[in-house]
């Protein structure tokens, strides 16, 4: 690991690898969820969909924990339908299928494949069912970015950045952006209140592009033209920032 960047309260690691990367990241995941079934008997996290996560899914039967007392669910997800090519539940009950086989619980954000907006309503029940009706505490949030600084759901340029901050909703549904920007399919997408109630985040993103569309993130935090840069500057718990080339 090369000597770490720090963006006020969220430090960057850097490694050299992939390999380096998922392993750390595989770490982070097993000491929270570790943690959080010592204390509470029960561990809840979600992850972000798309191929730089991918692999750290496949990998989770490498951690020794007992899966049985997992429920894992999702940052975001495009709605489409759950044996769509482009569907993230399907990516990722697919390469988590061991741990799943063990017992894990995977809870996707497609609750009514007719309508996004009910789809949301009853994702949105169901993460507040882990929490008698509350927001629910996430004890490991696993996130991914975009070149163009997107993070979840939440693109620049998007009406939903103006509400998104907001909101006490936990879960929103999100319309196709006009003018052949993304997101090019509507989505579903868990909002800032629900994020923020992360006990731990683990922010993993991979190549030079995406590191420098941090950094003008960071410098400027437009949630407008630059969301995740908006969403680290008002992060109430520091963000563990993971990169490789």
């Amino acid at each position: 690991m090369t000597e770490a960047l720090t963006f006020g309260k969220h430090a960057v690691r850097s490694f050299a690898s992939a390999a380096q990367a998922e392993k750390a990241v595989l770490a982070a995941i097993g000491e929270a969820l570790s943690a959080a079934i010592a204390e509470r008997g029960r561990a809840l996290w979600i992850g972000a969909g798309g191929g730089t996560p991918k692999p750290v899914y496949q990998q989770l039967d490498t951690l020794d924990l007992p899966w049985d007392k997992v429920i894992l669910s999702q940052v975001d997800e495009r709605f489409v339908p759950v044996d769509d090519a482009a569907s993230n539940t399907k990516m990722m009950a697919e390469a988590a299928a061991p741990v799943i086989a063990k017992g894990m619980v995977f809870e996707t954000l497609i609750r009514d494949i007719n309508d996004a907006g009910a789809s949301a309503e009853k994702a949105e029940a169901l993460l507040r069912g882990f929490n008698a009706g509350e927001a629910p505490a996430f004890d490991l949030t696993l996130m991914g970015m975009g070149p163009d600084k997107h993070y979840a759901s939440i693109f620049p340029g998007h009406p939903i950045n103006a509400t998104v901050y907001d909101t006490e909703t936990l879960v929103l549904p999100v319309e196709p952006a006009t003018g052949g920007t993304e997101p090019k399919l509507p989505r579903i997408t868990l909002s800032v209140k629900a994020l923020n109630g992360s006990r731990r985040i683990v922010l993993y993103i991979t190549g030079q592009e995406k590191l420098e569309a941090l950094k003008a993130a960071v410098a400027d935090p437009d949630p407008g033209t630059a969301p995740i840069g908006a969403f680290l500057a008002q992060c109430p718990v520091p963000i563990d920032i993971v990169w490789c080339p």
